[in-house]
């Protein structure tokens, strides 16, 4: 079995000046929920480091509900499952962020660009932190954070940034039985969508909060 943290443990914090090189990179003790757990966090699961490739809701036909998580181990790419009750908890690993570019895809890796070495990356797709509901929002040049456990085994995930500029392609017209509505669909050049206060028209450049996958103001 995986291993679960209590709720009520609580790490010993060092001083950062104090903090040992090997520690401060594998940092740990972050503890989310089952339910908060989303595609591309990495857990630490009995000491190995385990991406969370997917996320499904069930139940234990007593009326307790059950968080079943695929995993992928970040070293080895082997897959595994998982069943957890709404209350446990589970410890992220705190990693080395590393700012890249987004180039482009191909054979399910996205190719990234680190803009100061010009070294380039190729990192599976399903190692993408959010799902494919904010892959919509990736587009050519993005900035991305790559997180990474370092020596080894280097990168094993990778984000959007918290927010990010687009085009407005097109807004859908309000109908009558929404008279009344302040926010209207609309699609962006890169084709995601997202819902645009009514005064936002086509040609517009505005601020999506990625986090969310919402408006954030004009740019």
């Amino acid at each position: 079995m995986f291993r679960i943290a209590a709720l009520s443990r609580i790490p010993r914090v060092l001083p950062m000046a104090r903090v040992p090189a090997s520690l401060a990179i594998h940092s740990r003790w972050y503890q989310v929920s089952p339910n908060s757990a989303r595609p591309g966090m990495v857990i630490d699961l009995n000491g190995s480091p385990q991406i969370v490739v997917s996320k499904d809701h069930g139940g234990t036909g007593r009326g307790q509900a059950v968080i079943k998580l695929t995993f992928k181990h970040a070293v080895t790419g082997a897959r595994s499952q998982e069943r957890f009750r709404s209350n446990d908890s589970l410890e992220v690993m705190l990693l080395v962020q590393k700012e890249y570019q987004f180039l482009y895809t191909a054979d399910n890796k996205a190719h990234l660009m680190n803009m100061q070495t010009f070294e380039e990356l190729a990192m599976d797709m399903d190692a993408f932190e959010g799902g494919k509901d904010k892959m919509a929002f990736l587009e050519d040049g993005m900035n991305v954070t790559v997180q990474a456990l370092e020596p080894e085994p280097g990168a094993i995930s990778w984000r959007l940034p918290l927010k990010h500029t687009y085009k407005v392609a097109a807004v859908e017209s309000r109908v009558a039985r929404d008279k009344g509505a302040t926010y209207l669909p609309a699609t962006l050049e890169n084709g995601a969508k997202v819902s645009v206060p009514d005064f936002v028209k086509p040609g517009e450049t505005i601020v999506v909060d990625l986090e969310n996958a919402t408006y954030a103001g004009r740019a």
